[in-house]
């Protein structure tokens, strides 16, 4: 069953998180999201590409009802996937934006910060990076992208604490760019990174804006191994 929807509207792709009730990441979301964003590297859409969950939720992030069913393999490959997914998504070399339409939580917080632009939806949404009141430490790849996407102080505060707080909170911190009427949500979202991937530098000014971070997260992923992985078993 897949878990991922691809939606091409002309030359922008409308990537979707579908695993009903929560779109939380499992093994097999995790592994098919690395995939799909592993694709459309390769072969990078004209017009950028949309990032989004199904239903009223973006996702739910890591899904720790299954993490304690796997063997240690298993959370292996998930920390593996989650550490690529992650690194292809902030490196993309077009323009990514997340159109958050409900839920973002602890990992699915990450990937929205890994966009280039976030819109919310006007909702009452909960969104929060809340791997510290999960037990569950950050994989290494997300919290370069945390580190690198957040001011310092709100970053300290929101990483220790887990804070929950709402699309119009995270907008007066920068880290949502646009409110938006729930409807019109994805459509915003669509024209927002086709007139982004228009510029005709963009993807190279991109690669110089997060060529530090994305250096790191690289030297992870030919590594191999999360030094993380040893408090996920």
């Amino acid at each position: 069953m897949a878990f991922i929807r691809l939606e091409r509207q002309a030359d922008t792709v409308i990537v979707t998180f579908a695993r009903p009730p929560a779109n939380a990441f499992d093994l097999e979301l995790a592994r098919e999201f690395h995939a799909r964003l592993d694709e459309l590297t390769a072969n990078v859409p004209p017009a950028g590409v949309v990032i989004t969950g199904d239903g009223r939720i973006f996702s739910g992030g890591v899904d720790f009802k299954a993490i304690p069913t796997y063997t240690v393999a298993q959370r292996a490959q998930m920390i593996g996937h989650i550490n690529g997914a992650i690194t292809a998504l902030y490196g993309l070399p077009t323009a990514t934006v997340a159109a958050v339409n409900g839920h973002a939580i602890g990992g699915a917080f990450v990937v929205m910060l890994a966009c280039d632009a976030r819109l919310a939806g006007d909702t009452d949404a909960k969104l929060g990076l809340t791997e510290v009141t999960a037990g569950i430490p950050y994989p290494a790849c997300p919290i370069e992208v945390v580190q690198a996407e957040i001011e310092p102080s709100y970053r300290r505060h929101l990483v220790l604490t887990g804070e929950i707080i709402t699309p119009r909170s995270a907008h007066a911190h920068g880290l949502i760019d646009e409110i938006v009427a729930p409807d019109a949500l994805l459509g915003r979202a669509v024209d927002l990174a086709r007139t982004r991937a228009a510029a005709r530098a963009y993807a190279r000014v991109k690669a110089q804006l997060k060529r530090d971070t994305l250096a790191r997260m690289q030297s992870i992923i030919a590594a191999g191994s999360d030094p993380m992985f040893a408090h996920w078993v």
